[in-house]
């Protein structure tokens, strides 16, 4: 029910495009450089820390604040056309707890974590201190997805708290990742195959299964560096790009009887596939470590069902 995923895609595509032109200091702003002293949260390839700021640019913040202001006005108006107009209800609360059999949770909490990563980034672009940037990419991700809440609340759907709850906790998630090293070894990651449900009618008026709420056709998945866990002993025979990932999908989520499936699978760490020799291609892996690639799988629940390639 959210624009979230097609927003934060056009955002990291506006802020990878701006960094590949931007990337020479100038008198306002210079672009991240790693220091000695802390960590990337979703990258081992740097070393992690603050980088030296020479200063706000505010050239730069009124873009990202100009950006943050149009996604906000453009969910506003499509999520108003498409399901809140013919449905506003006075403020209320309304907790689902059997939908789509808690995928949509999930999908909160990844979609709060991938905003918070967006935001931080840009505030980094912007020439914030690491440390600043990624507090401020949180509050930012948690205020843009309260905003969408709220008006929730103001329609059919009521604000659901445990849908806040799993966004609060996916804008904390990157945030926790830059002060606890070790959760940096698992990244939540998300693939999609359109289902049966795309593009049918919704339960209230005006309400189509988009790519947003087509929650069948979404996996999640835990992904764990694997390489970074093994014995010492272990390590050289286990590549440090490879993962183990473990999935999860609902089936027949607007049927009678809904299902869960389990899975598990190979998966990629894009920081180590992709060099991370500047603060762009860091970047870059670091974003695309939100998405698990086509890689075999098996599916371990009802039976078992091996997968060439899943996506």
């Amino acid at each position: 029910m959210s624009l979230i995923k097609w927003i934060t895609a056009c955002e990291l595509a506006c802020l990878l495009m701006s960094s590949t032109v931007c990337c020479q200091p100038d008198s306002a702003a210079t672009p991240p450089v790693p220091s000695t002293s802390g960590a990337s949260p979703l990258s081992e390839n740097v070393t992690p820390g603050l980088h030296v700021s020479k200063g706000l640019s505010p050239t730069r913040l009124a873009i990202i604040g100009g950006t943050l202001g149009a996604v906000m006005a453009t969910t506003l108006i499509y999520q108003n056309n498409g399901y809140w107009r013919d449905n506003r209800e006075p403020f209320h609360f309304q907790e689902d707890l059997q939908y789509a059999l808690h995928v949509d949770k999930i999908a909160h909490f990844w979609d709060s974590a991938l905003l918070t990563y967006v935001f931080a980034k840009s505030f980094e672009w912007a020439n914030m201190e690491e440390s600043d940037a990624w507090w401020w990419g949180a509050g930012t991700s948690l205020f843009f997805n309260t905003f969408a809440e709220i008006q929730d609340g103001r329609s059919a759907w009521g604000f659901d708290r445990v849908d806040w709850a799993a966004n609060v906790a996916g804008a904390a998630f990157p945030l926790i990742k830059y002060y606890a090293p070790d959760v940096r070894n698992f990244d939540i990651k998300w693939t999609y195959l359109p289902s049966k449900n795309l593009d049918t009618q919704g339960a209230f008026p005006g309400q189509r299964h988009l790519i947003f709420d087509d929650y069948e056709g979404y996996s999640f998945w835990l992904s764990v560096k694997t390489n970074n866990l093994l014995p010492k002993s272990l390590e050289p025979y286990w590549p440090d790009f490879l993962c183990l990932a473990a999935g999860y999908r609902a089936r027949d989520i607007i049927a009678p009887q809904p299902y869960r499936e389990y899975l598990i699978g190979l998966d990629l760490d894009m920081t180590k596939v992709i060099p991370s020799d500047t603060w762009f291609l860091r970047t870059l892996g670091e974003a695309l470590n939100f998405i698990r690639f086509p890689l075999p799988a098996v599916k371990i629940s009802d039976g078992v069902v091996w997968y060439g390639i899943y996506f």
